[in-house]
C-alpha cells in the first residue's frame, strides 16, 4: 500500500515530529504535500533524502491526497468543515478547533471508535496520557469521580511557548528583566495556574476539552471529572496527577499489573519517574507513585508523564493512521 499524504502546519513542532516519526516508522507515504500557514511557506524540508518545497495551504491542490495531518490550528484552508468530506480523503487533527461531534482516538484505549470515520481527533497531550493510564484501571475497578492536575510543558504552546521561556530563562540568569509577552506574565522560574482561555465559570476552555475527551476516550459519560491545568517551566512533556474514587476496593500489586500489562506503558513500583530523564523523546507514558487513600482503598492515586509532542502528539496521530490503513505491523 501507497499512500499520498499532506502535512498542514508542517513547521510546528508537532509538524517536525510527525515527519521523523512517519520515516522511523517506514509509513508507506508515495507523495508527500507539505502546507503551513505562516511565513516559512517556500522552504524546503528533508523527508526520506528527498526536499520537498513547503506551500500555503490555500494554494495547495488536495485532490490527489488520501490523508492530512493537521498539525497546526489554522492548518486546514479556511473554508474546511468535517462535514465536506467524501471519497477516500480522511483527516486526523492534532489542532483541532471546535470539532467536538468527532471520535477522539488514542489507538491502545478505543481503536474501535475508528470505524469508517473521514475525520479523526487525536486528543490532546493531557487526555492521551491519561487514559492510556487509567483505561485498563477505569475497566477493573470502575472509576466513579476523577480529580486530574494537567501540568502542561511550553512544547505544547509550539515553537512560541519555548522561544518565550528560553529567553525569559536566559535574560534572568543574567540579572536582566524578563519582558514576559506570550503568556502574558512571567513563565521563566514560575507556575501558571492555568492554560487556554478562562471562560466565565472559571474553568478553561482546555479544561473542559480535557473532561469532554477523557469521557469519550474511557467510555463512560457518567464519569465525574474535575480538571484543572498548569503550565509549568518546561521545555518538554506532559505530566498529570491524577485521583479517583472507585467504585470497587484497589489492590495496588493487581493495579500496578494491570498497568503493566497495558502496552505502551511502563509502571513502576519503586521507580519516581521524571518527564526530564525518562519520558522526553520516549514513546511510552511512564507511571509512578500508585496508591491508595490512606483509610480509603477504593481511592486511587497516580502520576503519569509522557513526551506531549510523541506520545501525546505526533505518535498517537501516526499510530491512528497505521489503524485507519491497516499497517498493523508495529
Amino acid at each position: 500500500m501507497s499512500i499520498n499524504v499532506a502535512i498542514t502546519g508542517v513547521s510546528s513542532l508537532l509538524g517536525e515530529n510527525l515527519l521523523e516519526i512517519l520515516e522511523s516508522r517506514n509509513f508507506p507515504v508515495a507523495k508527500l504535500l507539505l502546507t503551513d500557514p505562516g511565513q516559512v511557506v517556500g522552504r524546503s524540508v528533508m523527508y526520506a533524502g528527498h526536499a520537498n518545497r513547503v506551500i500555503s495551504v490555500d494554494e495547495a491542490d488536495l485532490s490527489a491526497v488520501d490523508l492530512i495531518f493537521n498539525c497546526h490550528p489554522q492548518g486546514l484552508p479556511k473554508d474546511f468543515s468535517p462535514a465536506q468530506l467524501t471519497g477516500k480523503l480522511k483527516v486526523i487533527d492534532l489542532c483541532p478547533n471546535a470539532f467536538a461531534d468527532y471520535p477522539s482516538i488514542v489507538p491502545e484505549v478505543n481503536s474501535e471508535q475508528i470505524g469508517g470515520s473521514s475525520y479523526i481527533i487525536s486528543p490532546s497531550p493531557a487526555a492521551v496520557v491519561s487514559a492510556m493510564a487509567l483505561h485498563a484501571l477505569h475497566q477493573r475497578f470502575k472509576l466513579l469521580r476523577l480529580n486530574i492536575v494537567s501540568m502542561s510543558s511550553v512544547a505544547e504552546s509550539g515553537q512560541k511557548g519555548v522561544e518565550a521561556l528560553a529567553a525569559e530563562t536566559a535574560k534572568l540568569l543574567n540579572g536582566r528583566d524578563p519582558e514576559a509577552s506570550y503568556y502574558g506574565q512571567q513563565i521563566a522560574f514560575n507556575l501558571i495556574p492555568f492554560t487556554g482561555k478562562v471562560e466565565e465559570s472559571g474553568s478553561t476552555d482546555k479544561e473542559a476539552r480535557l473532561v469532554s475527551e477523557l469521557q469519550f476516550l474511557l467510555g463512560d459519560e457518567a464519569l465525574e471529572i474535575a480538571a484543572t491545568s498548569v503550565q509549568l517551566p518546561l521545555f518538554h512533556g506532559q505530566n498529570v496527577v491524577l485521583h479517583a474514587e472507585c467504585q470497587f476496593p484497589v489492590d495496588i500489586n493487581e493495579a500496578q499489573l494491570l498497568l503493566r500489562q497495558t502496552k505502551g506503558v511502563q509502571c513502576a513500583a519503586n521507580q519516581h519517574y521524571s518527564v526530564v530523564a525518562d519520558a522526553a523523546g520516549q514513546d511510552e507514558v511512564f507511571v509512578s507513585r500508585v496508591r491508595t487513600e490512606a483509610e480509603n482503598n477504593a481511592g486511587l492515586m497516580l502520576f503519569a508523564v509522557s513526551d506531549s509532542l510523541r506520545k501525546g502528539g505526533a505518535l498517537n496521530a501516526v499510530q491512528i493512521a497505521e489503524h485507519l490503513f491497516g499497517l498493523l505491523d508495529h
